[in-house]
């Protein structure tokens, strides 16, 4: 079939049908009437938010407070859906079949999109191209720790003992992200760390504070009661600013290893495929719990921190994320060879 040449004249009858659209002079079809109706009045009816991770835990705490806040915001209650296990297949999977009409959300973190993307893991759908982002919600920066009566009581003599020892520091972990990132602060500081892989962070601490292993690298505010009580020591904490709960411990950067920041982050997430004007108004929502008076509260009250609420920046600090960890994926496999 022959198209025609869009010629001025074709082009300013669409502008006109266009105009005649929007002010309800021409009849749209009864598809695009529908679409209409939905967007206008959306939400309707309750949403929902789907976390991989259990309940009872930390991130979902923050996940029902945050629903609560974003309930007020739509005006419809918004429920938390806790679909664990398969490392998010689980979760992700839910909301990539549930209808693309901003109903449903995803928690998304490091441990469903950038880590299994910088494996290469086959996964049935796409982390970056079948979910778009709405907005984030939390991170947090972790904690680096030590028995108390260990060697070193910095970051600076952690690298000199690390430096002068024949066999690798030891490191407990109990994530891709804590692994990862502890392999990338050896390499910057010029010393081996040897992984330890634990379950979880509890199943870690018995061992560090028995001086089982020399470093323990996790979540900076499940150490708290530990460390007040002097069963393990507080050696620096990851984020770029020092933590409002430890006020007197400095940061990694601080310490010697100016290069070196970390955090766990989470993200709102919808179907790629749901309609821009929902999706600006999940948008405006998010944003507003996120910069309300009771939610960031909430957050540092808890050693966590309110996420960006930069589309670009985050899409970009995700992709970086990507990079950087195909790189110390690739580096750890080498020397492991």
């Amino acid at each position: 079939m022959t198209h025609l040449p869009r010629t001025p004249r074709r082009r300013a009858w669409g502008a006109v049908i266009g105009l005649l659209l929007s002010a309800g002079l021409l009849a749209a079809t009864p598809a695009q009437a529908q679409a209409q109706s939905q967007i206008g009045t959306f939400p309707d009816r309750p949403l929902k938010i789907i976390l991989m991770f259990p309940a009872g835990n930390g991130l979902d705490t923050s996940t029902r407070n945050f629903a609560d806040a974003l309930g007020k915001e739509l005006g419809q209650p918004v429920v938390v859906d806790n679909r664990p296990g398969a490392n998010g297949v689980i979760a992700f999977s839910a909301v990539r079949l549930a209808p693309a009409d901003g109903y449903t959300l995803l928690v998304g973190s490091s441990s469903g999109i950038t880590i299994p993307v910088a494996y290469g893991k086959s996964l049935p759908y796409d982390p970056f191209k079948d979910f778009k982002l709405v907005g984030g919600m939390l991170r947090a920066p972790a904690i680096l720790t030590v028995p108390p009566d260990s060697k070193f009581t910095t970051i600076r003599q952690m690298i000199e003992v690390g430096k002068a020892k024949p066999e690798p520091l030891t490191i407990g972990t109990y994530s891709d992200g804590y692994y990862l990132t502890s392999q990338r602060l050896a390499n910057l500081a010029g010393i081996k760390l040897r992984n330890v892989p634990y379950k979880g962070y509890p199943a870690s601490l018995p061992d560090l504070a028995a001086g089982r292993i020399d470093i323990g690298y996790g979540d900076a505010t499940a150490t708290q009661e530990l460390i007040k009580s002097g069963k393990i020591r507080a050696l620096a904490v990851t984020g770029t600013t020092r933590h409002p709960n430890y006020p007197d411990v400095p940061t990694v950067a601080e310490s010697g290893v100016p290069d070196f920041s970390y955090y766990s982050w989470d993200v709102f997430l919808v179907r790629n495929e749901t309609p821009a004007p929902i999706t600006e108004k999940l948008m405006t929502a998010v944003k507003r719990v996120l910069h309300g008076p009771d939610y960031p509260a909430f957050l540092r009250a808890n050693g966590s921190e309110p996420m960006l609420d930069d589309m670009p920046a985050i899409q970009k600090m995700m992709t970086d994320e990507v990079t950087l960890y195909k790189s110390l994926i690739a580096s750890t496999s080498a020397e492991s060879r």
